[in-house]
């Protein structure tokens, strides 16, 4: 993934990110769905074949309900939800 903007540490530009990313779904007992969210951004560059990852300067995102968050993440994570249902269903699981 790209960062909006490459990020510069002690003068070396990280222009990638890895990512962790784990989304908890939760059924209430009304039916209803909501999520928890942990995902960390790890600044990540490549140097001469070599992959080096800032670890220091993660950025990091945890929700305990998606029912309050902004429309950004609301439909982020809309989306990731909808591509897991489709795989679940392409494998028969």
């Amino acid at each position: 993934m790209k960062p909006t903007n490459p990020i510069t540490i002690d003068g070396e530009t990280y222009d990638i990110y890895a990512i962790n990313l784990a989304i908890t779904s939760v059924v209430n007992p009304d039916a209803s769905e909501d999520a928890n969210v942990s995902m960390r951004l790890l600044p990540t560059r490549i140097a001469n074949g070599e992959v080096i990852v800032a670890e220091d300067y993660a950025r990091v995102m945890l929700l305990g309900s998606v029912d309050n968050v902004d429309l950004a993440t609301k439909t982020a994570v809309a989306q990731i939800s909808a591509s897991i249902q489709e795989f679940i269903y392409a494998k028969g699981l």
